[in-house]
């Protein structure tokens, strides 16, 4: 009796003490609520409501001027996650129309390359080995001339 007791209590200890997601589950994952897009100085050019909406709807680039970001990823608090010391994520970004603009992950922040006038959708993800841990609801981005 006495080894079962101490096999269930060795099994739940890490479950108990490792995580502060508010059900107390303990994870490998993000736990992502939201995502923060901000330019090389800091500034805010969007972020998710919700992980539902965009702030603000659209991006504006110029054709062949890339646009160097920085994307922040928050907890169910708001609180910004440190995911600097995990090698296991990584920042994605899908387009719809990937000819048109295209992602260039630099470590801690990535650009953001368009490659022609016109529009598209775009979105982020926390990758997680083989598997998306989080991801935003599609953004437009809108092309001009330089």
């Amino acid at each position: 009796m006495m080894r079962w007791r101490r096999a269930i209590m060795l099994l739940l200890l890490p479950m108990l003490t490792a995580c502060e997601h508010p059900l107390g589950l303990v994870s490998s994952h993000v736990e992502a609520a939201d995502l923060v897009v901000a330019d090389s100085l800091g500034g805010v050019l969007t972020r998710t409501e919700l992980n539902r909406t965009w702030r603000v709807d659209s991006l504006h680039l110029r054709d062949d001027v890339p646009l160097r970001v920085v994307l922040t990823a928050l907890d169910f608090r708001g609180d910004a996650l440190d995911l600097s010391e995990r090698s296991d994520l990584s920042f994605r970004m899908e387009a719809e129309h990937a000819a048109l603009v295209q992602w260039e992950p630099q470590r801690g922040f990535g650009w953001i390359r368009p490659f022609g006038r016109g529009e598209t959708r775009i979105r982020f993800l926390i990758w997680h080995g083989d598997h998306t841990d989080f991801v935003t609801p599609w953004l437009r981005v809108i092309i001009d001339s330089p």
